[in-house]
């Protein structure tokens, strides 16, 4: 009687337990993750009586399979809400220019990020961070410089670096960068330096926990605001635009519950197969990423990566600290379908360059909302990073990134990245088309 009254009180606290648990994920994830916890509470509630009730080696055979049937569950409810998602269509179309005329600027040890080219041709660039190249090589920030790369601004100011992720050179001649906190440091970083001294000559700090996943940035004409995508760490957290005031050193987030900014249920495929971790149980599934800005700054342009479609919003919206955020939304403009992208610019006649991670290549999103395959090629991995420079040239970067980030998301061995060299920052040229009024 007294252990059928134990029983009965235990069970009482594991059912009252689960229905409170499972009546705030039924609101936080949907019904099928609550079905999910449904699951899991009742194999723990079978498991439990043989465990509370048995003695010895069927305790412990009890546990184990308790254990492993919560297990089970866990990865159901995760599975359910994290890891679903479908085959994106092919957007890609005839290539304009063929592969034999993409050009390899430059070949690398490591894998290259992004890439920033100022108005005079200088050109930058940096390893990206997923890479972790910092534990084989002193530099991971550079100016290509004949050919070759040099440490910017100088070999001494490398170890100062915690990650640089995206970059931009202004019209005031200066070279930002973002250096997200990610999952590995307390704080983000945004900084940037003259180019005519290469002193730094800006620097901030979000508070902890603000703009976790900035990764990529764009300035206003007149130098006075930076634009930043965060993009969220997948489906855990949410992406959102952030908009910095560079006199006050002041900042506010928008756009982090719009539909445009967030991933949609779509699953990325490389030459390595469907991109996802945890053994498939994770999408890699990405916000907000890529912005660029029109020429005059009255418009952001902006894509997230696992979405179909890209956005534009006026910049003027996003100064008006007194609007609220359905008017932001209200104003936002739909440009037309893209592929699956990470970076994007704009070029010298006002379309907008898409990157086409799926494919390895860059496509054209003209004003119309027409799509066209610029390039595309199997020796790209992941275009990443996109730039125009000054003599209307079109250069990215193959961030290679699915052919070393495993399934656990561990930092690659050294083996690992050397395995994948040389890696590449391509080149070409498009024939002109203007942008339609």
């Amino acid at each position: 009687m007294l252990l059928l009254s134990m029983l009965g009180r235990r069970l009482g606290l594991v059912i009252a337990v689960a229905g409170v648990a499972g009546a705030a994920l039924w609101v936080a994830v949907g019904p099928l993750a609550a079905l999910a916890l449904g699951l899991v509470v009742g194999l723990a509630t079978f498991v439990a009586v043989p465990v509370i009730v048995a003695r010895g080696w069927w305790r412990l055979a009890g546990g184990v399979i308790g254990a492993a049937a919560f297990l089970a569950a866990l990865a159901v409810v995760v599975r359910v809400r994290y890891g679903s998602g479908e085959p994106y269509p092919d957007r890609s179309t005839t290539p304009v220019v063929p592969d034999a005329a993409l050009e390899i600027a430059v070949s690398l040890d490591y894998p290259p990020g992004n890439v920033a080219i100022a108005d005079d041709g200088r050109v930058f660039f940096c390893y990206h961070p997923f890479a972790q190249a910092h534990r084989f090589t002193p530099a991971t920030v550079f100016e290509l410089v004949g050919g070759a790369p040099r440490p910017f601004p100088d070999a001494a100011f490398q170890a100062r670096y915690q990650g640089v992720f995206g970059m931009t050179v202004d019209r005031q001649r200066r070279l930002w960068f973002i250096e997200p906190a990610g999952l590995d440091h307390e704080r983000t970083r945004l900084l940037a330096f003259d180019l005519g001294s290469s002193n730094q000559v800006f620097e901030y700090w979000f508070p902890p926990g603000a703009a976790r996943f900035a990764q990529d940035l764009r300035v206003a004409p007149d130098g006075k605001t930076v634009y930043l995508a965060d993009t969220g760490l997948f489906r855990f957290t949410a992406p959102g635009l952030i908009v910095l005031d560079v006199g006050a050193q002041t900042y506010r987030t928008v756009l982090t519950d719009s539909p445009t900014t967030m991933p949609q249920d779509w699953v990325i495929h490389t030459p390595f197969g469907p991109h996802k971790l945890a053994f498939g149980l994770i999408t890699f599934a990405v916000g907000i990423d890529g912005i660029a800005l029109s020429a005059d700054g009255a418009w952001l342009y902006y894509g997230a990566m696992s979405h179909g479609r890209l956005f534009k919003v006026p910049t003027a919206v996003l100064a008006d600290g007194a609007l609220a955020p359905g008017g932001i939304e209200r104003a936002i403009v739909a440009v037309g379908d893209k592929p699956l992208s990470d970076g994007i610019a704009m070029d010298r006649d006002g379309n907008v360059l898409v990157t086409d991670i799926e494919h390895g290549g860059i496509a054209r999103l003209d004003t119309t909302g027409k799509l066209t395959t610029l390039v595309k090629s199997p020796r790209v991995i992941w275009a990443d990073g996109v730039v125009v420079a000054p003599d209307g040239a079109i250069v990215f970067t193959d961030s290679a990134i699915p052919a070393y980030v495993d399934q656990l998301a561990r930092p690659p061995s050294q083996a690992k990245l050397a395995a994948g060299r040389p890696y590449h920052i391509f080149r070409f040229r498009a024939p002109q088309r203007s942008a339609s009024p």
